[in-house]
């Protein structure tokens, strides 16, 4: 297994940054990613919008946050957000990853739709309300939620409130999220 030191771990995430550039764009977009960034676009564009000029703070032990309050532009597509793309200024996409919400007890899930436990994200695979409590567990296909089915599809990435995005819908504020290196 490989390790970093906390120095090493904190010069890899702040290079992320200054490789990306100022002032890219955030994509939040349907279904899941491309199998990397450099793939063509996966999925429907529901909404984008710019990042600061200075968009993540400096590393610290390991993880390098996002500048809080960023908002995107208004929806130009109806859907659920599955993955976002952040593509730098020169159009180059360099980072993907999953979006999902919190899971929720006795709500009503549409395919397609993600949410995240203990870690874990999940795509639903066959609409249904979910269980009046436990949630999907587990790593594979199948899982079953009360009248939901869910399959495991990653680790937990960007949380987001509410996924469902609708056409002219206010933008995203993106309040929280980090980057943690890898090789702790």
């Amino acid at each position: 297994m490989v390790q970093f030191s906390t120095r090493v771990r904190n010069a890899m995430a702040n290079i992320i940054e200054a490789t990306i550039g100022t002032a890219p764009t955030i994509e939040y977009r349907s279904g899941l990613p491309a199998a990397n960034p450099a793939a063509a676009a996966a999925g429907t564009l529901l909404m984008s919008g710019t990042l600061l000029a200075d968009w993540m703070a400096d590393a610290a032990n390991g993880v390098k946050a996002f500048v809080a309050n960023m908002k995107a532009n208004a929806g130009v597509a109806a859907g659920y957000a599955g993955h976002y793309r952040i593509v730098s200024s020169d159009g180059t996409p360099d980072w993907v990853g999953l979006v999902s919400e919190n899971w929720t007890a006795s709500k009503a899930y549409v395919v397609g739709m993600h949410v995240n436990l203990n870690g874990n994200v999940y795509r639903c695979t066959a609409a249904g309300t979910s269980a009046a409590n436990g949630g999907p567990t587990g790593t594979g296909a199948g899982i079953v939620d009360g009248g939901a089915t869910w399959s495991y599809i990653g680790a937990q990435d960007l949380v987001l409130t509410n996924t469902n995005i609708a056409v002219g819908q206010d933008g995203i504020t993106l309040n929280n999220y980090s980057a943690t290196m890898p090789g702790a």
